[in-house]
């Protein structure tokens, strides 16, 4: 018969591997009635730790875990790249995992990494996964990227300046009907950005789309703002951006001359295009970089780590360049 493992215990008793392993070192976070449980479970299935385990608990492991919604996604993908670089710079590892937008998965990838005694958790959130993130800071120092989630610090962007800027070259060029795709409103970036696009664009007559997670619904998004009767198109993220660019070929909309579009995020697939997207830029290099920076000075310190938002910024391309008055 193998050996229980502390994923044995967690299954038996209802409970996460790492809340069974504070347990069985009688840490006072947990309550003594779900430390009695698990002590039970474990006299019952026979667990024994393992010496080697015990004696390594309290040194470094020299890796970090990350996880964000998926790579498909080319964003998030930039994100993790920028992640790996700079731990990779000052010499640790970043273990990588997906949580598909799913408080289930981010739980269950929470609980893996808290499994390989990672030193600490870089994590996009998902809400409704609250639990799961105190659990997991309880153990190791957690940080925050992209979205916020009181009470957790975060490396986010403020959408504030790129958008003002970018709405303030619309209105130069002579725009008066615009129309936004949101990003979801499941998250805090979706909220936020929608609205600093309604307080940004007050001396305009606006339109908005239901918007979403998939670039199907920037498409969608941007095919109902095409009857609304818009002269320009600001998408809340990258998705929307992909699929509002799509919309306008399909469309026959020509981009700058039909209709102005403002993107989401620096990706080579808006700067690479026939007619280059201008966009709302977060410095996705800056984001990954400060994350593992202000994680890591926690690791090293043992404190929680310190959150930071840094501006975003407007980039101006062939997309708005056309005077429309």
């Amino acid at each position: 018969m193998a050996t229980p493992t502390l994923k044995d215990l967690a299954a038996a008793t209802g409970v996460s591997i790492s809340t069974v392993s504070r347990a069985l070192a009688n840490h006072p976070a947990i309550s003594p009635a779900t430390t009695q449980k698990v002590k039970a479970a474990a006299e019952q299935l026979g667990y024994r730790p393992n010496a080697q385990a015990r004696a390594l608990r309290g040194s470094r492991s020299d890796a970090i875990g990350v996880v964000i919604p998926n790579l498909a996604n080319p964003y998030f993908a930039l994100i993790a790249a920028a992640i790996e670089a700079e731990a990779e710079r000052v010499g640790i590892a970043a273990i990588m995992t997906t949580c598909s937008e799913s408080p289930k998965h981010l739980a269950k990838a929470l609980d893996a990494l808290t499994w390989r005694q990672v030193d600490g958790i870089i994590t996009v959130p998902v809400e409704g996964a609250e639990a799961a993130l105190k659990d997991a800071a309880k153990s190791r120092p957690l940080l925050l990227i992209d979205r916020e989630l009181p009470p957790f610090p975060a490396v986010a962007s403020d959408p504030r300046p790129g958008m003002f800027a970018a709405l303030t070259q619309l209105r130069q060029k002579g725009h008066r009907v615009v129309g936004y795709i949101p990003g979801p409103q499941q998250t805090s970036t979706g909220r936020q950005r929608l609205k600093v696009f309604r307080g940004a664009s007050s001396e305009f007559s606006t339109h908005y789309a239901q918007g979403g997670f998939r670039r199907k619904d920037g498409y969608v998004g941007a095919l109902e703002l095409f009857e609304k009767g818009v002269t320009a198109i600001v998408a809340g993220d990258s998705m929307m951006t992909a699929g509002a660019l799509a919309a306008c070929y399909n469309a026959g909309k020509a981009i700058s001359e039909d209709i102005a579009l403002v993107g989401y995020d620096d990706l080579n697939l808006f700067r690479l295009q026939p007619v280059p997207i201008s966009v709302v830029d977060q410095d996705m290099a800056a984001l990954g970089r400060l994350a593992v920076q202000h994680l890591t000075k926690a690791i090293t310190h043992n404190t929680t780590p310190t959150g930071v938002k840094i501006p975003t910024s407007y980039i101006p391309r062939v997309s708005t360049a056309r005077q429309f008055s």
